[in-house]
């Protein structure tokens, strides 16, 4: 019983190595790049959530989190004028981004802006 548990924290310990040289190396690659993502027909959000870090909002959909979270880019790469529901709403416009860090709870296409 003892061994399998000695081999056991081997494996667990070998395990959590390798997964943390390989997160400190998408961290650094993350880092380096702080311009917003872009993909044609989409918002693409980037945010502070380790396990959700980027946010993908097909052209013309709404979309909404679980919890506020924090976003850190947005990239409106769609036809279509989208109101954002944050600590204040704004209104982001077709081929606009930004890099400011907002706290979002929602986000929907809109034609006249966002209703207070």
């Amino acid at each position: 019983m003892l061994r399998h548990n000695v081999m056991r924290g081997v494996l667990v310990g070998a395990t959590l190595a390798g997964l943390s040289a390989f997160g400190s190396g998408a961290a650094t690659a993350a880092t380096a790049d702080a311009t917003p993502c872009h993909i044609d027909g989409y918002v693409c959000m980037t945010t502070n959530d380790i396990y959700q870090p980027n946010v993908y909002v097909a052209d013309g959909s709404d979309y909404t989190f679980l919890r506020p979270t924090e976003v850190t880019t947005i990239s409106n790469d769609t036809s279509k004028l989208y109101c954002v529901d944050a600590e204040y709403n704004f209104t982001l416009s077709p081929g606009q981004s930004i890099t400011v860090t907002h706290t979002i709870t929602s986000m929907g296409p809109t034609s006249a802006g966002c209703l207070s």
